[in-house]
């Protein structure tokens, strides 16, 4: 019950302020802040990971910083600033319902945040997002839902998202906002370090990198 009052506070908070977006939508795991290797899930409780963004030649934005943190196992929070546009981003999902690793309950994300890339678009969402591992060294994790702007809920559109880690060292994925597609490809030589090289809307080349830590260590 805790999980949805929050969730609801947050749509409120949501109507009285004004993000700007150059992201990819919770589906994109680099921007999401989840991780190649976890596309569209939670960061870790007491886990920290920075990253940042560069696009030579976008048109709305070239270059973002965000920082998100793992409060609780079933929520994360994380704000941003957008480089070109010198505008500041925040987003923050909650996990109500965590996905069966055994069986084939997927988990159930709720959020809020920047979804679509350019302009401001500060939206409100819920996604399905389920992983399998099916050997050691290859993994698979699928995302899809429905998201809204706020305050005008009457315009809807589908999210969605397809990870693969190839032992655990490299993942090709790409994630749909709604609008536009974006493709990728991550190598994660450290396990603090991501770093990777994406089409941004399968256009614009981008380059980011991640930085990650544990206070649970």
């Amino acid at each position: 019950m805790k999980k949805w009052v929050i969730f609801m506070l947050m749509v409120t908070f949501g109507f009285t302020t004004v993000a700007y977006s150059q992201e990819c939508g919770p589906s994109c795991p680099v921007c999401s802040g989840g991780g190649v290797s976890s596309s569209g899930s939670l960061l870790a409780k007491k886990s920290l990971l920075l990253t940042g963004i560069y696009i030579p030649k976008g048109e709305e934005e070239n270059g973002v910083i965000n920082l998100r943190y793992g409060l609780f196992n079933w929520m994360d929070l994380g704000i941003g600033y957008t480089i070109k546009a010198e505008k500041p981003i925040w987003s923050l999902r909650v996990l109500p319902i965590s996905e069966d690793e055994e069986g084939w309950r997927p988990g159930l994300i709720l959020g809020t945040g920047s979804v679509q890339t350019g302009g401001s678009d500060q939206s409100v969402y819920i996604q399905l997002t389920k992983s399998w591992e099916f050997t050691e060294w290859l993994a698979l994790r699928l995302s899809g839902g429905i998201a809204s702007l706020i305050p005008d809920f009457k315009q809807t559109y589908g999210i969605a998202g397809i990870t693969l880690s190839v032992i655990e060292k490299f993942s090709p994925f790409a994630s749909f906002d709604g609008e536009n597609f974006h493709y990728g490809l991550a190598w994660i030589p450290l396990n603090w370090l991501t770093i990777g090289g994406l089409l941004v809307e399968g256009e614009y080349f981008a380059i980011s990198l991640g930085f990650r830590y544990s206070f649970a260590n």
